[in-house]
């Protein structure tokens, strides 16, 4: 029978169905997709660059890359310049999975309840995406997406 641990405000906690997204930080992101893709067969892969300013006017650059194994999307993120939200994470632990993504209908909706029920949000970007960690056991970092229509 499953077990579900009660909600502290007694609402209906949030069903995951799936896992859609597994995001790695990485420290060069050309070593890894060819040693994925020659040991695993994984791929093909598109390439992305994004950057901007931090809330300090601080400058930041990334690189990543996306592919595909099924439904379950895989992403690989490298800092190229500044600090970014991987790069603590490399530091304490070295590369590996960042964080699991979820899509949910309502980003809005399910981050306040998490919110309500301590997991602390990290990165939001309103009606897109957010991040959060529920702290304690388990150190998982949780990316809620908007579903795609």
């Amino acid at each position: 029978m499953p077990y579900y641990v009660p909600t502290q405000t007694g609402e209906k906690a949030m069903q995951i169905k799936s896992v859609d997204h597994i995001s790695y930080a990485v420290n060069d992101i050309d070593k890894v997709v060819e040693a994925w893709s020659r040991l695993y067969g994984i791929g093909p892969w598109t390439f992305k660059e994004n950057g901007g300013k931090d809330a300090k006017g601080r400058p930041w650059k990334i690189r990543m890359a996306f592919t595909y194994v099924g439904p379950l999307e895989i992403e690989l993120v490298q800092c190229l310049e500044g600090r970014i939200f991987q790069s603590k994470f490399i530091d304490k632990w070295g590369e590996g999975v960042h964080h699991l993504g979820f899509y949910v209908d309502d980003v809005e909706q399910e981050v306040e309840k998490l919110v309500s029920e301590g997991a602390t949000l990290l990165i939001h970007d309103p009606g897109r995406f957010a991040y959060l960690d529920a702290g304690g056991p388990g150190g998982a970092i949780f990316e809620l997406m908007k579903r795609r229509d």
